[in-house]
């Protein structure tokens, strides 16, 4: 099948470029799709109005796409340069990588966004090609990679960044060596070097593994750092509880007086909070737990927020031991914390009521404590076991104690309906919030859950609209969602045959994520291709978006859905997947002995001559490939389903002159080819001979197929011996299916009114059985309905 992708749609696609088009203002490359033969009919897509997700299908303007989305700024040039490392060949020049460099540094220093790994790999490379070739410089490419100013500015985006983990690694080295340099030509007091630059390389060092590093900057240049406000040792003791260096931490805090630096419980409430807010619960436990400086204790509010953030993680043990040393405390200071722990002990709402009612006889002071802040926190730890029955009757408190519900607890009582599955008290929900804007810019998490159960809930353009209501503001905001919400938007624009919805979602997006994030995203476009109720037309568009978008996708998933198209007997749309596999320049993404061997099964499956030929070819030049007794029971099985049994007899005589020989799968494969070989009955006597003699085991699936091998030329003697003594033979009594594959596979209706005549009388109840299986006509004959145990790719 030929593509109608053009030269310039090839180098947008190597360059990862958008491409732009006159239908479609934010038409992007993800929407290329490749021509199928013409016996398939395409909806063409061009010439229907179709409601559009961030209203990209609207009228284009007279303003042409940009070439490069901001996100993609800078990355063309410094991708070549590591392509051309990479295969020895010309690169860019010095003028367009210092350009690149610095237009991606200038764009992320307005935007930080996120640094993935791809994204570090290429400053890297690009740094230190740069480093290495100083001297051919000129003033304007140095100044632009290698001064102090572009060194600096390398660090201040890179500390500003979100560095994904993967990317920690890489980052931690690039600034090291950008450091290093800044540093080789010390000034005196080093005050060639801007204090915000010793801080923003402290604040890389420590918050991606390495506070170590940054701790012995921080002593080195404390004399340039003293004055800070707020001090960087935060940030170096926030690194070692990231990572878990307990002791490290402790020690570091203890010699803190020797800076004149205290950790007192203010800094240490703002460490614990901000560590519970990025969900990191092994450092909180970490730093919660760090003594503070001349023997202060947690505040409170620590403590408070600590047994929340540990119930709701399911650490109530951990828990436990912090509630219980607020026990000398008045109730004044502990209401709200101890009835959310009678919430977790008894979680019924009745008994939180009456415990507060218990905590506030006669207290006038305690009742002022009381605050809907209180119910809230009782709603979000429902929320949190996902209770929402529970979740309503907290919020029933609320009025029984005479409280004015606040956005808080709107925006929980939303997340209850999101968590029942509730779409309508979700629509109320919203509808009731006095700050629906609260709901994009604070509360992302619950945003995402809201997404996702309106992606789940239908296709109707009712639920469509509403989702891009929601998500517009987010996009336009650069709001980054989380994968699985990114999944499932992704999932039902596949199903409302959105393709340039599904372009313009990730394109821009795709880079903001790690590559576990990204493969949740890519299985929603894997499963819609494997999902045989999927038109093929449909599938094979989805299949080009995901070779697109990704990749790096490996050799399993690129098999499996090749095995896919190969079971809706579409070998040209399998075979082409085959050959993106062949083509790809990794050797870790290209075929191997299990692609080959499935590969081969599916041809058998479609019996599709031409494809067994071109890849029988690919084998031969694939010198990467063993030829394994698994790929060639699979190149034998193929031969044999091609109606090619000499050449299956002679891959079979390659198997008995291998070292590894023969399995139990390739005696089943040789009666197939029995079956369609000239001499194959005086082949099947003898191997069944052999067999014999050999003590290999004779499974139900090996004899039958010894037996339709006989049928199969008509030697109907041979054929019900053979059956008659299945049980002496090999342990297994013949089945209903056994007589109704005998009755399929022997040719004529003479033959098959034969199998019947004898069958009633040898087998009458299992014929009786069979005469219940409806039977349809074929060229040689009827044939019952009945399921056949093929030899597929697990067992070749």
């Amino acid at each position: 099948m030929q593509s109608h992708l053009t030269r310039r749609v090839f180098r947008a696609i190597l360059n990862n470029e958008p491409l732009s088009t006159s239908r479609c203002l934010h038409r992007s490359l993800h929407t290329v799709r490749s021509h199928l033969p013409r016996r398939i009919t395409f909806l063409s897509l061009s010439h229907k109005q179709r409601r559009g997700l961030f209203a990209y299908n609207a009228i284009p303007t007279a303003s042409a796409q940009p070439a490069t989305l901001p996100s993609e700024i800078g990355l063309k040039p410094m991708r070549d340069l590591m392509r051309s490392i990479s295969d020895k060949s010309r690169g860019p020049s010095f003028e367009i990588l210092a350009n690149a460099f610095n237009d991606f540094l200038d764009q992320r220093a307005a935007i930080p966004g996120v640094i993935t790994d791809f994204h570090a790999t290429l400053l890297s490379v690009t740094w230190h090609y740069m480093r290495t070739h100083a001297e051919e410089l000129n003033p304007e490419e140095w100044q632009r990679t290698l001064s102090t100013e572009a060194l600096e500015n390398m660090l201040f985006v890179l500390s500003q960044a979100k560095c994904l983990h993967e990317s920690q690694l890489t980052v931690r080295e690039l600034a090291h060596a950008a450091f290093s340099e800044l540093c080789r030509d010390p000034s005196p007091g080093m005050k060639h070097i801007s204090r915000s630059a010793f801080i923003a390389y402290i604040n890389i060092q420590a918050l991606n593994g390495r506070p170590d590093e940054a701790r012995e900057v921080l002593e080195r240049f404390w004399f340039r750092l003293k004055t800070a406000r707020p001090t960087p040792w935060h940030v170096v003791i926030k690194g070692f509880a990231i990572v878990g260096e307990k002791r490290r931490l402790e020690q570091t805090v203890k010699n803190l007086e020797k800076f004149d630096v205290e950790f007192e419980q203010k800094s240490h409430e703002d460490l614990v909070k901000l560590l519970i807010q990025e969900r990191l619960l092994a450092a909180t436990k970490t730093i919660y737990e760090c003594p503070l400086s001349n023997g202060q204790t947690p505040t409170v509010a620590t403590k408070e927020a600590v047994i929340k953030y540990a119930i709701l993680n399911s650490e109530t043990a951990w828990a436990q031991s912090v509630y219980e040393s607020l026990s000398h405390l008045p109730v004044t200071q502990t209401l709200g914390i101890t009835l959310f722990w009678e919430a977790v002990q008894k979680q019924s709402a009745s008994a939180v009521s009456d415990k507060a009612s218990i905590l506030m006889a006669g207290d006038e002071l305690a009742r002022t404590a009381l605050t809907i802040s209180c119910v809230n926190d009782l709603i979000e730890y429902a929320n949190a076991i996902e209770n929402p029955g529970l979740a309503a009757k907290f919020a029933v408190l609320a009025s029984h104690w005479g409280l004015e519900p606040d956005a808080r607890t709107q925006l929980l009582q939303l997340e209850s309906s999101i968590l029942a599955g509730d779409i309508g008290g979700a629509f109320s929900s919203m509808e009731d919030l006095h700050d629906p804007e609260a709901l994009t810019v604070v509360n992302m998490p619950l945003m995402n859950k809201l997404v996702r159960l309106l992606c789940r809930s239908g296709q109707d353009d009712a639920i469509f609209d509403r989702i891009s209501a929601f998500l517009d503001p987010l996009f336009e905001n650069n709001v980054r969602l989380e994968a699985s919400t990114v999944a499932a938007i992704t999932r039902m624009l596949l199903y409302r045959l959105d393709w340039e919805g599904v372009s313009g979602l990730l394109r821009p997006r795709l880079g903001l994520y790690d590559s576990e994030e990204r493969t949740i995203i890519r299985n929603s476009l894997a499963k819609f291709i494997m999902e045989p109720s999927q038109k093929d037309t449909d599938a094979w568009e989805a299949y080009n978006l995901l070779l697109l978008a990704f990749p790096e996708t490996g050799v399993i998933l690129r098999t499996n859905i090749m095995t896919s198209f190969f079971k809706r007997h579409r070998s040209d749309l399998a075979y082409l997947v085959f050959g993106h596999m062949r083509q790809a320049e990794d050797f870790a993404r290209r075929p191997k002995p299990d692609t080959y061997a499935r590969c081969f099964v599916g041809i058998a499956r479609t019996r599709s001559v031409k494809h067994l030929q071109l890849v029988h070819n690919m084998l031969k030049l694939d010198v990467e490939v063993d030829l394994t007794t698994r790929v060639l029971n699979g190149l034998m099985l193929a031969y044999a389903y091609c109606d090619m049994p000499e050449q299956a007899m002679k891959v079979f005589r390659d198997i008995l002159q291998s070292d590894e020989g023969p399995s139990p799968k390739t005696i089943r494969i040789f009666f197939e080819t029995c079956a369609r070989h000239n001499n194959g009955v005086d082949e099947a006597l003898k191997m069944m001979d052999k067999v014999k003699l050999l003590g290999i085991e004779r499974s139900r699936q090996l004899y039958m197929t010894y037996v339709k091998a006989l049928a199969a030329h008509c030697e109907f003697d041979l054929a019900t011996e053979a059956l008659e003594k299945m049980e002496t033979e090999t342990g297994f009594t013949p089945t209903r299916n056994s007589i109704g594959e005998f009755y399929n596979t022997i040719p004529y209706q003479h033959w098959k009114d034969e199998v019947e005549k004898w069958a009633r009388a040898r087998f009458p109840e299992l014929w009786a059985q069979l005469e219940q299986v409806e039977r349809t006509e074929h060229d040689e004959g009827q044939q019952f309905s009945i399921e056949t145990k093929e030899i597929d790719v697990e067992t070749c």
